[in-house]
C-alpha cells in the first residue's frame, strides 16, 4: 500500500540493564498490542543491552512514540539515524517484527563487516549501516528471520 503521508524513525539505544529473554517477550507482546491500536509498524534487533528500532507509521504518531522512547528511563541514551517520509510501509506485517539473525550473517554484508566484532553493538551504528540493516529485513534475505 503506498501512502504518502508516511514516515520512519530508526534509532539505536544503549539500555540501563540488559533484558532476560523472558522481559523481552513480555515487552514484544505490550509494544505489539500498544502499535497495533496505533498503526505503527517496525522492526526491533535487540543483543546484549543493544537495541536498533525502526517504526513507521503516520508522522505525528512516529515521533511522539520516539519522543516517548528517548525520555524512557531504561535507556541510557538514544540517537536517531534515519528520520525521513515513506511512500510504502517495509514492515507493514508487524506491529513490531523482532529480527533474530546472528551478528554472523548480519556482517555478510558489505556494509554490516563490523558486526563480526564480538564487541559491537547497535549503538555503534552510523546512518549508512542503519539504511543496510533496513533494506536487508524489509527485502533481503533476513526477511523470513521476523518473528
Amino acid at each position: 500500500m503506498v501512502t504518502p503521508h508516511l514516515a520512519r524513525i530508526g534509532y539505536v539505544s544503549a539500555l540501563v540493564e540488559p533484558w532476560s529473554r523472558g522481559d523481552l517477550d513480555a515487552h514484544l507482546s505490550t509494544w505489539r498490542r500498544s502499535n497495533a491500536r496505533r498503526g505503527i509498524t517496525g522492526l526491533l534487533l535487540y543483543e546484549a543491552g543493544s537495541v536498533f528500532q525502526l517504526l513507521e507509521g503516520f508522522p505525528e504518531d512516529v515521533r511522539a512514540l520516539y519522543e516517548a522512547i528517548a525520555r524512557d528511563g531504561r535507556h541510557r541514551f538514544v540517537a536517531p539515524l534515519i528520520d525521513e517520509p515513506l511512500a510504502r510501509r517495509d514492515f507493514g506485517d508487524w506491529s513490531m517484527g523482532y529480527g533474530r539473525v546472528a551478528a554472523t550473517d548480519l556482517a555478510a554484508l558489505p556494509g554490516l563487516r563490523p558486526f563480526l566484532d564480538p564487541a559491537f553493538r547497535y549503538w555503534h551504528c552510523s546512518p549508512e549501516m542503519a539504511g543496510a540493516l533496513v533494506r536487508g529485513f524489509a527485502t533481503g534475505p533476513w526477511r523470513r528471520a521476523i518473528g
